[in-house]
């Protein structure tokens, strides 16, 4: 029954209210006029606040946005009267900033909740002048529009929350810049399958959004949001499960995503709970066994395929294995990590569901013993990240620390950044002792870049290359014409020694040939056999960073002596090697191990003391505050080459073979020789070297 209105003194009539809706033009006149009709027959006073705000509101609706808001008030008024009234007294003032293209979704939005909640509908209504301004592009906020009313036909209060979460995923697009467009789309298209499938959830998947796309590139979204319309199939709960831990994956480790989804699919072949568990379960996961993005980590993906392995056959089993294995991969590396699996899967093949399940979550001591089992040594993955704060706290420098296999992947030894160690250390059998070992490689690593080893352009690298180049760029018989008292320059044309003005000359212009940006390697490329001097040189420069450390650090020297003492007690019986690598045993012994062995020095005396020698002048020399640096270590590889160029051809011939075989540098470690010599060839290789080391260091 319609409400009888009193009329009120001061406002203007009917007739007076229809003399101005004529001044309208004619298509938003011929709304008003029914619009106004319709609205009498609910309230006169509504039908009246109408007719007095529709001149303000034709300057800005067009007539079917007109038709649009008379009918949004209209329903409003079915409901309340008083709310019908205010409504239009308000006008639409607010609308000026929503692009013309989508008011008409606005209109959509707010009547559908209407229906379902009418103080929904005018706070959705008073929100769009904000809304618009949030979501510039006109093209964009049409379509949000269009889910909102989608999602407005399930549930008014969803469909609020949705609009209410559109700006802060507007401001997650706007960061991809000029690729925002493709952006937007595809994340429009998985709203709208969302929408279409699951209704109010699509507010769910909106809200998360902002977050899920903040660390995600372009191709990584794109991926995502075309891998969740997949994942659609498997209900809405699902694929908001599969959004947020796929972002995730993406970040961590982007190659790993498609075995990821692999073995997702895997797991949902078994039903959606354990599905939901593995996909909760993801995040922890990639975080302790991810890597930062830009790194490929093969080893994630080796552990997702063999788990997509397990999940064959026996999802919980497989979700299981995915949960312990960041704790196992910081036990054993992946390849036991892989042989306990395989040993599980085949083990295991006919025992129950739950001694399956108990095996691979390492809930049984069967399953942990065969994890011990199969653990050879301490790998790094288990210490990285406290050797890199144990490198951080000793050097006050942010440095990474990986495996030597990630050497070939791009990163370049000695840039200053990164310190590359092994990937497993066997040496003790024991953890703690391994663990010490581990400091005492990364602390060595970390000492070469802080003291200097990979210097470039230095004063001192600069005088040993021109003084090398000096050296091993001299003929035979300017040697020969050295050794002459009167220092002749010619022996053949007999011309004489040049003054120490012409000799500094000459010396400046070696220096000036030093190719700048150029640091050690430079310098050993100078040499005749630059295998022979890298080895050498990485053998003193480890003395010179070792030495460094001693006095730099002394609460490392603790565990510096434990491995020079390790390595002292399990060097080879000198007569047990063959004769061209005694003489860099003798090296090892001498700079690494704390000295020759009884045997070195009761059978090559002379030569062991020649070495002590160079080590004690060049390595070991107390200077006060300015210490040996990569330039000295060069030139004392200087003078132990030519103690070792004082062999036979074919001692050379077989040390360069060896040399070629050996290409590592700076390796705190020696390699044993597996056949003997007997005493015979002892004394004639002897015979072959009759002149006295010593002049070799004249």
């Amino acid at each position: 029954m319609a409400e009888i209105d009193v009329p009120d003194p001061e406002k203007p009539t009917i007739t007076s209210l229809a003399r101005r809706l004529g001044q309208l033009p004619a298509d938003k006149k011929r709304v008003a006029l029914e619009t106004s009709a319709a609205l009498a027959g609910v309230s006169l006073r509504v039908s009246r606040e109408f007719v007095e705000a529709v001149p303000k509101a034709a300057k800005i609706l067009s007539a079917d946005d007109l038709r649009h808001w008379g009918e949004m008030g209209r329903r409003l008024a079915m409901g309340s009267a008083d709310s019908g009234a205010a409504f239009f007294a308000e006008g639409v003032n607010g609308l000026k900033k929503v692009p013309e293209s989508a008011r008409a979704a606005v209109f959509q939005v707010c009547t559908r909740q209407l229906v379902l909640s009418s103080s929904t509908a005018l706070d959705t209504f008073r929100m769009m002048p904000g809304l618009a301004a949030d979501v510039a592009d006109t093209s964009l906020l049409s379509e949000i529009l269009g889910l909102a009313a989608e999602v407005a036909q399930r549930s008014a209060k969803h469909s609020a929350d949705f609009l209410h979460a559109t700006p802060a995923v507007a401001a997650a697009l706007e960061r991809f810049g000029d690729q925002k467009a493709e952006v937007s789309a595809s994340v429009i298209k998985l709203a709208s399958l969302f929408a279409d499938r699951t209704g109010g959830m699509t507010a769910d998947l909106w809200s998360g959004l902002p977050e899920d796309l903040a660390t995600l590139r372009l191709d990584d979204v794109l991926r995502l949001m075309d891998r969740a319309g997949q994942f659609l199939e498997f209900g809405g709960s699902v694929t908001l499960h599969f959004v947020s831990a796929g972002s995730k994956v993406l970040t961590y480790s982007a190659d790993a995503f498609d075995d990821w989804c692999k073995l997702a699919r895997t797991i949902a072949g078994h039903g959606n709970a354990v599905l939901i568990s593995f996909l909760r379960a993801t995040p922890r996961f990639v975080g302790e066994s991810g890597k930062p993005r830009g790194k490929k980590n093969n080893d994630l993906r080796r552990v997702l395929q063999l788990i997509t392995k397990i999940a064959e056959n026996d999802a919980e089993s497989a979700l299981a294995a995915f949960k312990s294995s960041p704790a196992a991969l910081r036990k054993v590396s992946v390849e036991q990590f892989e042989e306990w699996v395989e040993t599980g899967i085949r083990d295991r093949e006919d025992a129950s569901a739950r001694a399956r399940r108990s095996y691979f979550a390492l809930e049984t001591r069967e399953s942990n013993d065969r994890l011990q089992e199969i653990r050879l040594g301490l790998p790094l993955e288990r210490v990285q990240a406290v050797l890199r704060m144990y490198i951080e706290a000793l050097t006050g420098k942010e440095i990474e620390v990986a495996p030597l296999s990630a050497a070939g992947e791009g990163s370049r030894i000695g840039d200053g950044k990164t310190i590359f160690l092994p990937a497993s250390v066997t040496e003790f059998n024991d953890d703690e002792m391994d663990f010490r070992l581990y400091k005492v490689l990364a602390a060595h690593g970390a000492g070469q870049i802080e003291f200097g080893t990979f210097a470039q352009d230095t004063k001192g690298l600069k005088a040993a290359f021109a003084d090398l180049e000096n050296l091993y760029s001299a003929t035979a018989d300017q040697l020969d014409a050295f050794s002459l008292a009167g220092y002749i320059e010619d022996v053949q044309s007999g011309k004489t020694a040049l003054s120490s003005e012409q000799l500094a000359a000459q010396q400046k212009k070696k220096a000036a040939a030093w190719p700048k940006g150029s640091d050690y390697r430079a310098v050993l490329n100078i040499f005749p056999e630059p295998r022979l001097a890298r080895k050498i040189f990485s053998t003193m420069e480890n003395a010179r960073i070792d030495e460094r450390l001693r006095r730099t650090y002394r609460g490392l020297v603790k565990d510096l002596d434990l491995m020079r003492k390790h390595l002292g007690e399990n060097r080879p019986y000198i007569f047990d090697l063959p004769m061209h690598q005694v003489p860099f045993e003798l090296l090892f012994q001498i700079t690494l191990c704390g000295g020759a062995t009884d045997d070195s020095k009761r059978f090559y005396g002379q030569i062991v003391s020649e070495i002590e020698t160079v080590v004690e002048k060049y390595i070991q020399m107390d200077r006060g505050e300015n210490f040996p640096t990569v330039a000295d270590s060069l030139m004392a590889t200087s003078r132990i080459y030519t103690l070792f160029q004082n062999m036979s051809p074919e001692e050379q011939q077989e040390t360069e073979s060896e040399q070629t075989a050996d290409k590592s540098e700076f390796a705190y470690d020696d390699k044993d020789a597996a056949e003997a010599v007997t005493e015979d060839e002892v004394k004639r290789e002897q015979k072959k070297n009759p002149q006295d080391v010593s002049d070799l260091f004249n």
